[in-house]
């Protein structure tokens, strides 16, 4: 094949690569519903998962990163004279400026969020509880009172019989890390199924499963004392 064919076929294949990353980027962003108050079967999208399609999406980055890579090798001739072409002397300068910037772009994203930790821990949670208090006034039952229990564990660390410290922030591997026991005979303990995420934290994973804390910290002393 001639250089040109490669150019065109490298081409070709990043048009399909950056479409495809287009296509699932608006996917996950308007479409898949995400966070924990979303129904699981709401996740899926032509059979496949949202956790599926981000590693398609993933995927797809990383052959448009190499078939960049390898544009810009089969490009370098046409890319250095346009270069020289339009800065003459300082075309060199004008292409580490151009890589720098490219750098910079991502730079000037991370700076324009907010950096607030845990500010999305309990992303969608809100917006599910209030859906779910107007559905039960639309029919007519009493609007539940938060638990006790929550607002006493709510932002800060509760502590259970065996003396760990436990938060919301923590995951069950967390756990195991602290007491030794394998998270999932503390997920079993618990009720969760066998594709509970273990290395979610503890706050998501209440509110999907509907546990307390007080269960996790019972369900720790009981495995403890075993």
């Amino acid at each position: 094949m001639k250089k040109t064919d490669w150019q065109y076929l490298i081409d070709t294949l990043l048009f399909l690569c950056i479409v495809g990353i287009v296509v699932i980027g608006f996917l996950m962003g308007l479409v898949i519903p995400k966070g924990p108050t979303a129904a699981e079967s709401a996740k899926y999208f032509l059979g496949l998962h949202r956790h599926q399609w981000g590693n398609i999406h993933f995927y797809l980055s990383i052959a448009f990163t190499a078939l960049v890579i390898i544009h810009l090798i089969l490009s370098w001739k046409w890319i250095k004279g346009k270069a020289r072409q339009i800065f003459k002397g300082r075309w060199d300068t004008a292409l580490i400026i151009t890589a720098i910037a490219s750098i910079l772009v991502l730079f000037l994203f991370w700076s324009l969020f907010p950096k607030v930790p845990g500010a999305y821990e309990d992303h969608g949670i809100r917006a599910g509880e209030r859906a779910k208090r107007q559905q039960l006034a639309k029919e007519g039952y009493p609007i539940p009172e938060e638990k006790e229990e929550e607002k006493l564990t709510k932002g800060r660390m509760a502590e259970d019989t065996s003396g760990i410290l436990i938060t919301g922030r923590m995951t069950l591997y967390d756990i195991e890390n602290e007491t030794g026991i394998p998270a999932r005979k503390i997920a079993d303990k618990l009720g969760l199924p066998s594709n509970a995420p273990l290395n979610e934290s503890l706050g998501r994973l209440r509110k999907r499963y509907l546990f307390t804390m007080q269960e996790v910290r019972d369900a720790i002393a009981n495995l403890m004392k075993k």
